[in-house]
């Protein structure tokens, strides 16, 4: 019977010369071995596999849709964003660097996935893997709200750019 507490290891495959994890019985194929892109594309199944899911994760949009934004394009705006706002008195405020730890766990498990694919799934597995890194309960809950501000400042920003369609 196989262990079940442990994670499934991040190993190479020496044929690909790429990264590969088994989860479920399927092997993923992940980047080359040893990249940032491949513990990225690690971390995911994993995070998934930690809160009891390990379903697959979906696929790129249809052919002619507009390419959307990915998580990491999100925070790089997000980010421009805020260190015009986070300022007092011409100097940063901690809530500048509170909001770069926050946003670091997101980009490291859904960084290049699609902002519109991220849901309250994907949420549940960021705020997941913040309690397995050992941090208080509190320091989690704040920074789930930075990351959910972030979000609404996108959600915002874009329907500030799309023309409105019923005036007349």
């Amino acid at each position: 019977m196989p262990r079940t507490n442990r994670p499934p290891s991040y190993r190479r495959h020496k044929g690909r010369n790429c990264a590969l994890v088994t989860i479920d019985g399927q092997n993923r194929y992940l980047r080359p071995y040893g990249s940032p892109e491949s513990y990225e594309k690690y971390a995911r199944p994993i995070a998934n596999w930690k809160r009891g899911g390990a379903k697959r994760q979906p696929a790129g949009g249809n052919l002619g849709e507009e390419p959307r934004p990915s998580i990491n394009e999100l925070i790089l705006a997000y980010w421009q964003f805020a260190k015009t706002y986070y300022i007092r008195d011409g100097e940063p405020t901690k809530e500048l660097a509170c909001m770069r730890e926050a946003l670091r766990p997101l980009r490291q498990l859904y960084g290049h996935t699609s902002a519109a694919d991220f849901g309250p799934k994907a949420l549940k597995a960021v705020r997941r893997h913040m309690v397995d890194l050992g941090l208080a309960r509190g320091v989690v809950n704040h920074r789930i709200s930075r990351i959910k501000r972030a979000f609404k400042w996108a959600v915002a920003e874009v329907q500030k750019t799309v023309p409105d369609t019923f005036s007349g």
